[in-house]
């Protein structure tokens, strides 16, 4: 009883932040090793390697966060999601650089206030 799946293109590893953060994270484990999962951060592409549902939420109403929104939280690389949620990212890649933790990754970034991904 198996059922017909569409071949995968590397597009389809574009991560679409409207989706919640426990869908976004499926889709991390789901498409390593091919395509992955990645996004664009400050017009260079960044590649999510390991990720989880963060137990914090984002605040809803006038200070809630756009989808995509970072977060620096004690060393701890969070991105707001849809639905008021938010994903935890433990390990990346920025284009042209080697696969790191999040908290080395904060350490040479310097988030600004309100910076996004793509």
């Amino acid at each position: 009883r198996a059922t017909l799946a569409p071949m995968l293109k590397k597009e389809d590893g574009r991560i679409d932040w409207s989706l919640t953060a426990e869908e976004i994270a499926w889709r991390v484990r789901g498409l390593q090793p091919w395509p992955g999962a990645y996004t664009t951060f400050r017009g260079k592409k960044l590649q999510i390697w390991a990720a989880s549902v963060s137990r914090r939420t984002t605040p809803l109403g006038d200070d809630m966060p756009q989808p995509g929104e970072l977060f620096a939280d004690g060393g701890k690389l969070a991105v707001a999601c849809g639905g008021g949620t938010r994903l935890e990212v433990t390990e990346l890649q920025l284009e042209g650089r080697k696969r790191i933790s999040a908290r080395d990754f904060l350490n040479g970034v310097h988030l600004h206030s309100g910076e996004r991904v793509e």
